[in-house]
């Protein structure tokens, strides 16, 4: 079964609603302009639908970069070509990383919106965050633990109704033509011209259960409970490293399986 790259996302603001692209640059950090501003609330903690289900409503615009912001009921918010410069302390998991303030309008317009104080920041440019206690490494932006996520459809098929679409899982990668499951044990995996280690199984939290209303709702969590439950994990995807240097990636692209294992990927949340 031939199997291909059938969709390419980004999510330029982590937990914002994302960014269907045809093509996109494959770096060290995960595809260009993924996760690389985020929301950081009064007490400096990086903010996630976990705390707002209805971040997933606001909607990036986007053109090689993030020009402004769009929410329901408001004006766009518009922003400046760079970020302002000044440095703010945010901290995601406990780690600190830090951000740059985007906009002197932001704070407000996001208020008005998600009805609590916060910020948009950028990640700085030099930013120095790597995944820790995994036996791999690689640099991260705003991501929670790794710079690539893949799903396949035929595992999302799976679940019937009780998923939307591939993209409720946030992935940056979907895959067609694969058996259900068959991603579970790939070990390396070549996209086009890119090289990429499959390295944990990807554990699922109530963000997948947020619609596109930005509502939480039981699905498709409940019945991944039910079929993919290990241990205290909730296993569903793939999380991958970039092996080589920065290929482009294009819907269509050809997928091989490089290496695989009988035995699934682990977990290491």
């Amino acid at each position: 079964m031939t199997m291909i790259l059938s969709a390419l996302s980004i999510y330029p603001v982590k937990s914002c609603a994302g960014i269907d692209l045809t093509a996109a640059h494959a770096d060290p950090r995960g595809l260009t302009g993924d996760r690389r501003w985020a929301l950081v609330g009064p007490r400096g903690r990086l903010l996630t639908q976990r705390d707002l289900p209805r971040m997933r409503v606001i909607e990036p615009v986007w053109d090689g970069t993030l020009r402004a912001l769009q929410a329901p009921g408001l004006p766009d918010l518009e922003l400046p070509p760079e970020p302002l410069g000044e440095r703010i302390p945010a901290t995601l998991w406990g780690g600190e990383i830090g951000g740059v303030r985007v906009s002197p309008a932001a704070p407000a317009w996001l208020e008005a919106f998600l009805g609590m104080p916060c910020d948009l920041i950028a990640l700085p440019h030099d930013a120095n965050r790597w995944q820790e206690g995994k036996p791999f490494r690689a640099p991260l932006g705003y991501a929670d633990g790794n710079p690539y996520h893949l799903v396949a459809t035929a595992s999302v098929a799976t679940l019937g109704g009780a998923a939307r679409s591939p993209l409720d899982f946030r992935p940056n990668l979907v895959i067609e033509g694969t058996i259900p499951f068959e991603e579970d044990g790939w070990r390396r995996v070549q996209i086009g011209a890119a090289t990429f280690q499959a390295v944990e199984s990807c554990a699922r939290c109530g963000v997948v259960n947020v619609d596109p209303r930005g509502a939480m709702t039981a699905e498709p969590l409940r019945t991944l409970s039910r079929q993919r439950r290990q241990g205290r994990h909730v296993l569903f995807g793939q999380h991958l490293i970039l092996e080589g240097g920065g290929p482009a990636l294009r819907v269509g692209d050809a997928v091989t399986v490089l290496e695989s294992s009988p035995e699934p990927n682990p977990c290491y949340a």
